[in-house]
């Protein structure tokens, strides 16, 4: 019921327009929970067998947190790092710096690069918005601005867009 009821207001206020921007924000924010949840699993299965390779103890467990703690920016390099510190301590210095490199260059990369790619192909949007808006968003807003940011990017290109076809098209007309 609320979903049809902002339909209809949005379509009285906005008309065509209006219901497309609200289409795009729905798409948008639904690309930024899969590129989130698809981005946990990567990187949580990518450190599974970094932990299986350097022998870790339940890397089960440590993969889960990995899983759980993506979510923040600093989630995972607190699971491995927490490893590459065991192992040093237990003293397996190779595995450690071998952990350290692969949580760094693999495990934290997985974030970079994946998110990103599901975000856009789920909002079909240009891929440089969607990394900006991700990154702008949660500089300014915190959490909630990973959502935010690709949101109002998209429907501000979306805008703009809009705008800039209906100039062109008033120019011609009086041409």
């Amino acid at each position: 019921r609320l979903a049809d009821g902002l339909l209809v207001a949005v379509r009285r206020l906005g008309g065509e327009l209006g219901e497309e921007m609200l289409h795009l924000s729905c798409s948008t924010v639904k690309g930024v929970m899969l590129g989130i949840f698809g981005t946990a699993l990567a990187q949580s299965a990518v450190a599974l067998v970094g932990f299986i390779v350097v022998g870790a103890p339940v890397p089960i467990l440590l993969a889960l947190a990995t899983f759980f703690l993506s979510v923040i920016p600093v989630g995972p390099p607190l699971v491995w790092g927490g490893v590459s510190l065991w192992l040093y301590n237990h003293g397996d210095h190779g595995w450690a710096v071998f952990m350290a490199l692969y949580g760094l260059l693999a495990i934290s990369s997985v974030d970079n690069v994946i998110k990103p790619i599901l975000i856009s192909h789920s909002s079909h949007l240009p891929l440089l918005l969607i990394v900006l808006g991700v990154l702008g968003g949660a500089v300014a807003f915190g959490f909630i601005g990973i959502f935010l940011g690709p949101t109002l990017l998209a429907v501000g290109l979306t805008l703009i867009t809009h705008w800039i076809a209906t100039q062109n098209k008033r120019l011609l007309e009086k041409s």
